[in-house]
């Protein structure tokens, strides 16, 4: 099993005195049950997995619970093992295939006697079906594919090589040269295997076969259609049209999604709900485009106007020739590479948990994202694939512009760091330190307490 993020707070979930369901939520084939279960097996005497997909007698016996009472004999029916109060973990895999179950949870955790976990793909769609979320009895967390710092972890990347990236970014000095060659190398080709866990044990197992990788991402992308057919019901035409359109709209020149390569009749609002279907499911990323580039970016936000992400770097380069993954592999830089490279610094946003926006006008131009800082402040981010790093006209004039009082930009590329006045010019593997850059410590506002 690799190495996640997310398992810290699951084992924070199981220390905490106030006792709640866990609800773990994301894409199809993110490690989701890996973690549950590894939970379960380390942290409980008994655990009891029941799978509602791949066990249709079990969805069909839980289904017909009329209550708590009778939901816990019937799990106790499927485990191999008598239940122990308070060392039992009662894990329902694929919820989503009875997503009402999760009304039950209020009184499952009131009862007190087991430990409960649910997860499922999907689950951003189909929770929308519960008659009545049992709010303040679920402790809910959102998993992403892995990122790119859990991919060095998986493949043996030094823990010591991360922190110097860390302490570096930390100080805004370059990282050895040794070290920022290699970890290019090893982020290019993160681009192409990308963070779902299987596709990284291929890479593993196979001894970097990215044939044998793509063969798998292949398969994955045809889950995920299988899962829009499923679940998307009456719009799952509309879902799988823009699913399949998302690569095209990503390599065009602006990258914005333009519904019109759907129906030449399309209104954003008539589609509205097909774009919340695939993001909520995990499938795909949406980055909103903001009038103002002013904090809070929510205010000025217009969704209708956005770009269209794939939840996954690896799956969306798989979806191109495979000339465009030799590409990334070998650094040809002939080759243009702007799309993946900024599909994989929204997956990294993502993960970090920052909302996607991007700006545009007509006066500054477009700078392909915006965050905010610790201290409320808007950071523009700017991607660079090709060799023109240090053109970035939009950026600067995002910069130089005294009515937004925006303190610095960062464009992240194949370079070194590097402090140019206000623009930070930032690796694009140390984009896992990010937090680190946003606002250093020694830029930290100083406030002056009231005496009291």
């Amino acid at each position: 099993m690799f190495e996640r993020k997310a398992y810290e707070k699951m084992l924070r979930w199981h220390r905490s005195a106030d006792r709640t369901a866990l609800l773990v939520r994301g894409a199809r084939q993110i490690g989701k049950s890996t973690l549950v279960r590894h939970l379960g097996e380390t942290c409980y005497d008994v655990l009891v997995e029941v799978n509602l997909y791949s066990d249709p007698a079990a969805k069909e016996a839980l289904a017909n619970a009329r209550n708590t009472e009778e939901l816990l004999s019937r799990i106790s029916l499927m485990a191999s093992s008598p239940l122990e109060p308070g060392r039992t973990l009662i894990f329902i895999d694929e919820i989503q295939e009875l997503p009402d179950i999760i009304t039950m949870a209020k009184f499952l955790v009131e009862d007190g006697r087991f430990h409960y976990a649910f997860s499922g793909s999907m689950l951003g769609t189909e929770l929308r079906k519960v008659r009545s979320y049992p709010v303040g009895f679920v402790t809910e967390l959102v998993m992403h594919p892995m990122d790119f710092e859990e991919f060095c972890w998986a493949v043996g990347v030094s823990r010591e090589g991360l922190e110097t990236v860390r302490t570096s970014c930390h100080a805004l000095q370059p990282v050895p040269d040794y070290l920022h060659d290699a970890l290019l190398s090893y982020f290019r080709t993160y681009v192409v295997v990308g963070g779902m866990p299987g596709a990284i044990q291929e890479f593993a197992d196979k001894r970097g076969d990215l044939a044998a990788v793509r063969v798998l991402q292949d398969e994955l992308v045809e889950s995920y259609r299988h899962d829009i057919k499923k679940y998307a019901g009456a719009r799952a035409l509309n879902v799988e049209s823009i699913f399949d359109e998302l690569p095209l709209q990503l390599d065009s020149g602006t990258r914005r999604f333009v519904l019109n390569s759907i129906d030449d009749e399309a209104r954003y609002e008539s589609y509205r709900k097909d774009f919340v279907w695939l993001t909520s499911a995990g499938v795909a990323l949406k980055c909103d485009q903001v009038t103002d580039p002013k904090a809070p970016l929510k205010a000025t936000e217009r969704p209708g106007l956005f770009k269209l992400y794939e939840s996954d770097t690896g799956m969306l380069v798989s979806r191109y020739p495979q000339s465009l993954a030799r590409a990334v592999y070998f650094d040809e830089r002939q080759v243009n590479q702007g799309a993946v490279f900024e599909n994989v610094v929204a997956q990294q946003l993502v993960a970090a948990g920052y909302p996607l926006y991007y700006s545009m006008s007509r006066k500054r131009g477009e700078v392909d994202f915006l965050t905010e800082g610790r201290a409320g402040e808007v950071v523009p981010l700017e991607v660079k694939s090709g060799a023109s790093v240090r053109a970035h006209a939009a950026l600067d004039k995002l910069l130089a512009s005294e009515e937004f009082g925006i303190p610095r930009g960062i464009v992240l590329s194949r370079l070194n760091i590097e402090v140019d006045e206000k623009v930070v010019y930032l690796p694009w593997y140390a984009q896992f330190c990010l937090e680190e850059v946003l606002l250093p410590e020694a830029e930290l506002p100083k406030v002056t307490l009231p005496k009291i």
